[in-house]
């Protein structure tokens, strides 16, 4: 039976988002790179672990080694799933950060720039698979 001094208890959890685990790989729609997603001391961040040849080309004009870039960073929990920080390698470019997972293998990932004006979503495929070979 619930008492009236466990009210408040309650209405705390219930006001605290429970979120499914991000952390693993992920893979980009194209599948041109996947990027782990794992602890940042008290913050998630995302790095890239694998680039295909496409994916390495895409980004050459940027940077020579995609694989070790990090490009999601500061993700934090909120209600309706994480927010962060997203860099784009291909533009060379940091915009905020959305990611909603849909369900346990796919997850949305939404990139607005200036003030939020100019939005880019792309799912992203979760996969445990060992890392494939370089191409």
């Amino acid at each position: 039976m619930l008492s009236i001094s466990s009210l408040p208890m309650l209405a705390l959890a219930a006001a605290q988002p429970v979120h499914a685990p991000i952390d693993g790989l992920w893979k980009n729609p194209i599948g041109s790179a996947i990027i782990a997603i794992a602890p940042c001391g008290h913050v998630l961040c995302g790095k890239v672990v694998w680039a295909s040849a496409r994916g390495r080309r895409e980004v050459a004009k940027t940077t020579s080694h995609v694989v070790g870039t990090v490009v999601l960073t500061d993700v934090r929990p909120k209600a309706d799933g994480w927010t962060g920080k997203l860099f784009i390698p291909d533009d060379n470019i940091h915009v905020s950060a959305k990611l909603q997972l849909l369900n346990a293998n796919r997850l949305k990932l939404t990139g607005c720039a200036v003030a939020g004006l100019f939005c880019r979503s792309q799912i992203w495929t979760r996969t445990e698979e060992p890392l494939p070979r370089p191409d």
